[in-house]
């Protein structure tokens, strides 16, 4: 009866075995469409069993002693680091495509167009000073430049914000992912001790961490008890049951705001390698709120290089007062420091001031100097350019304006040209008018603020088209209309009309590079998926089989027990 109840037991457990195996095949099979399934292989192992009468030992049959996730876990966290390599990629392609667009000589804001017609109508005055009609399209076309570019650093300003303002979100969205990772770790933990793995959980566990890379970098290690640590840059972010959460940390940068990311615990900040957040940031940095300084160098050059020629220049009627665009902080600051706040600064030259008589029609011609050699402490100040101006300029008054701006008022009747000396032009070499903003086309040092000059705007006969204060002379408009190509030392030596071409020509390489760069990432992860699959995914095929294998052993099974019933019914018979 013994050998009779061992056979018994050896049937019961493959049936038990074999039904414990077709149901790990068929969750298999039927989540066969789930991404985040880990197929499982049941792990079956021989039973030891009693001797025989000859001493042998067979076993006594078959037992399911483990369930088995197909995963490298390698593998897995190599998937994540690329994931999160593809998601900042596609993240600061996503931003570089919405900077190109304003580039973009079509569909964009235009500024290599408005440069061109900017110079292009500073010809035509040339050939025609007197007509107000080509003088005010002069005037149009400067107007819509400045529009231009201010309109284009708004843009620039708007998508860095906004770029900025998705930061805080993705923060919050990862601290949900990383609270729910830890608390499947208390979960598996708890499973796992009272019973076998904890497959499911894992599942959900390897689903959320894979939903983390794609927001942040994240690389994550198993311990002993089944939990997993979470890793940011080699530092831990979930340890077993405790995330530490993450934090907006948020700076004035000039201007701007940037956030950027920290840990909620200590307010040490992350440097971020790969995901969502990475790219917006570098997206926010680099190609939004980075081409503004781009922008603003060169609406600072065409403000300062234009002025300097135009404030050469004369228009059909003088100045009966006039003040300076931009006022000094410091009046008794020598003009080329810092103290004296310029945007631009002047150096050690003179310029021409020359006052009309209102009575006799007279022009006079005075030849200002303007020391800043810092040889001998005498250095021009506003107050001593004051100073001088009415010690040695006859016909005009000079002061200095409450807000520290220079103002000329001529004589009753009188008018002021800059410029000349009543023969022939005379440049400014000092660059004093260009820098105080007397006598010039644009107002403002960078695109935030450049614009045509008020004065200018409001009276198209101040436009100084001539360059010798004569009617029919245009030969400043001339100058004016060849520095669209000229060399500019502070664009590197390039012109105005090849800097802003420069420029929208890195940010299509900037956009044509961050394209390649998630072509190649997104290949990269596609191998290693392919990888994982290969490893991980259900094959129906595969599975097929395995069904049929375990539905014959287990049919197998069930005959044999019938075999043994038999004879045990058999035996029975027997002894009775």
């Amino acid at each position: 009866m013994g050998l009779l109840n061992s056979a018994l037991q050896i049937g019961r457990s493959a049936l038990l075995s074999y039904q414990s195996a077709l149901q790990v095949v068929g969750n298999n099979i039927s989540n066969a469409g789930s991404a985040d399934y880990t197929r499982q292989t049941p792990g079956l192992t021989p039973i030891n069993g009693p001797a025989l009468a000859d001493g042998m030992r067979p076993g006594a049959g078959v037992a399911l002693t483990s369930l088995y996730r197909n995963l490298d876990e390698a593998l897995e966290n190599r998937i994540r680091t690329a994931t999160g390599e593809v998601e900042s990629d596609v993240a600061n392609q996503q931003s570089m495509g919405l900077v190109e667009t304003l580039f973009d000589p079509l569909t964009g804001l235009q500024v290599q167009q408005r440069l061109g017609d900017f110079f292009n109508s500073m010809d035509q005055v040339q050939n025609d000073p007197t007509d107000p009609a080509i003088r005010g399209l002069a005037i149009a076309s400067a107007s819509s430049l400045t529009s231009s570019l201010r309109q284009l650093r708004s843009s620039l300003v708007e998508l860095g914000d906004a770029f900025n303002a998705q930061i805080a979100g993705t923060i919050e969205r990862a601290n949900s992912l990383t609270k729910q990772v830890a608390e499947l770790n208390t979960e598996i933990v708890t499973s796992e001790v009272a019973g076998g793995p904890a497959s499911a959980l894992r599942d959900q566990r390897d689903a959320l961490l894979r939903q983390l890379s794609e927001l942040v970098g994240v690389t994550a290690r198993e311990q002993p008890t089944g939990a997993v640590n979470v890793y940011i840059a080699n530092e831990v972010l979930v340890d077993g049951g405790t995330s530490r959460g993450l934090k907006v940390v948020s700076r004035l940068d000039g201007e701007f705001q940037r956030d950027s990311v920290a840990f909620a615990d200590n307010n040490n900040q992350i440097v971020l390698r790969g995901g969502n957040l990475e790219g917006l940031i570098k997206a926010r940095d680099d190609q939004a709120q980075g081409r503004i300084a781009d922008i603003d160098r060169l609406a600072a050059a065409i403000v300062f290089e234009v002025n300097k020629v135009y404030a050469d220049g004369q228009g059909l009627t003088g100045f009966t007062n006039i003040t300076s665009n931009y006022a000094v902080d410091d009046p008794s600051a020598v003009l080329g420091s810092a103290a004296a706040g310029l945007a631009f600064a002047p150096t050690n030259g003179s310029f021409y001031i020359s006052v009309t008589d209102g009575t006799t029609g007279v022009t006079s011609s005075f030849l200002v100097e303007v020391d800043l050699d810092g040889i001998g402490g005498n250095d021009t100040t506003l107050e001593s350019l004051v100073a001088d101006l009415n010690a040695n300029v006859t016909g005009v008054s000079a002061s200095i304006t409450p807000d520290n701006r220079l103002s000329i008022v001529a004589d009753a009747g009188g008018s002021i040209t800059f410029g000349h000396d009543g023969q022939s032009q005379r440049p400014d070499t000092s660059n004093i008018l260009a820098a105080l903003g007397i006598n010039t086309l644009f107002s403002g040092s960078s695109a935030a603020d450049i614009a045509v000059d008020a004065t200018v705007a409001d009276q198209t006969s101040f436009f100084a088209a001539s360059g010798v204060n004569i009617t029919g002379d245009g030969s400043n408009a001339g100058r004016l209309a060849s520095l669209g190509d000229a060399s500019i030392e502070g664009l590197s030596g390039g012109s105005i009309l090849d800097a802003f071409a420069s420029i929208a020509g890195e940010v299509a390489i900037a956009s044509a590079t961050a394209r390649e760069s998630v072509d190649a990432s997104a290949s990269v992860l596609g191998s290693l998926q392919a990888q994982k699959e290969n490893i991980s995914g259900v094959s129906l095929d595969e599975e097929a089989i395995e069904l049929l294998k375990y539905e014959r052993a287990f049919q197998g099974a069930a005959r044999f027990v019938s075999v043994v019933d038999r004879l045990t019914s058999e035996m029975i018979a027997l002894v009775r």
